[in-house]
């Protein structure tokens, strides 16, 4: 943003705004000095590890438990397909 021009409290305020916190190191501190950043940017940016982590939420989906029908049946019981499953019946 720094070589784009955009203003100094436009990159802090984005920087205070966002949730993502920074954990900069001394080369990348320097690297951002060298490219055009300010002080109050850098600032901004190491004074963003001491933001809350962000929340985040986890939502789990209870799904019923299943079970085909099995059934084993002995003679004169004959099979037959119905809904998904085997069931029986018996012939008269």
């Amino acid at each position: 943003m720094v070589q784009a021009n955009v203003s100094e409290s436009v990159i802090v305020n984005q920087i205070q705004n966002s949730t993502v916190r920074y954990a900069l190191t001394t080369d990348q501190i320097i690297a951002l000095k060298n490219a055009g950043a300010s002080d109050a940017v850098l600032n901004a940016l190491i004074n963003s590890v001491n933001k809350a982590p962000a929340q985040t939420t986890t939502t789990v989906e209870q799904v019923p438990n299943v079970y085909p029908y099995v059934s084993v049946a002995p003679w004169p019981w004959e099979p037959y397909h119905y809904g998904g499953y085997y069931r029986y019946h018996r012939w008269h």
